[in-house]
């Protein structure tokens, strides 16, 4: 069992909840950095998972999920972050725990996220009408499918460490200073 309080459950969890639909919100509202703020958008359930609230972390999801759809201008990242974003660090934790080889749990999550982009993208086409060609279209350079579905796979290989960084990060440095005492 956690070691962390009821108040401090509660305090993770409306952090998390926060953190996650402020950068949905970004992912929408600033074109600039849009995938930077989507990727973001994975990383605050980490803390809730490394402090062994598992069910607080599928109840931030739901509330980020509702929360997100009410206050995001335009939903395409919301979508990515239902389909994929908002759950893979909970399916990381489920990987890491039951597969033990390495290269068998990589595989796993690039097939996991794979399925969950698809997902997302299968419902921009049929039910918000946004076709895949508008993501290669929006570019300057215009991109053959080939091309997009390796970034595609190149972004979850980066998904996958900059998470990893994440929960380093969250160890040594935010950790230490979530739960010291005064």
């Amino acid at each position: 069992m956690s070691r962390v309080s009821f108040s401090q459950r509660i305090t993770l969890s409306a952090m998390v909840i926060a953190l996650n639909v402020l950068f949905l919100y970004a992912s929408e509202a600033l074109s600039g950095m849009r995938l930077f703020f989507c990727f973001l958008s994975a990383l605050p359930v980490q803390i809730l998972l490394t402090e062994n609230l598992k069910a607080e972390s599928w109840l931030s999801f739901i509330a980020s999920v509702v929360l997100g759809f009410l206050l995001c201008p335009d939903r395409c990242r919301w979508v990515f972050y239902v389909g994929l974003l908002g759950h893979y660090g909970m399916m990381r934790a489920f990987f890491r725990r039951y597969v033990n080889k390495v290269w068998v749990r990589g595989i796993c999550l690039v097939l996991y996220c794979n399925i969950g982009c698809a997902l997302a993208l299968w419902v921009l086409d049929t039910v918000a009408g946004v076709p895949y060609t508008v993501f290669i279209s929006n570019s300057k350079i215009p991109l053959p499918p080939i091309i997009l579905l390796l970034l595609a796979e190149a972004a979850f290989f980066l998904l996958e460490g900059v998470y990893e960084g994440f929960c380093r990060l969250y160890f040594t440095k935010l950790r230490p200073h979530l739960f010291s005492r005064r």
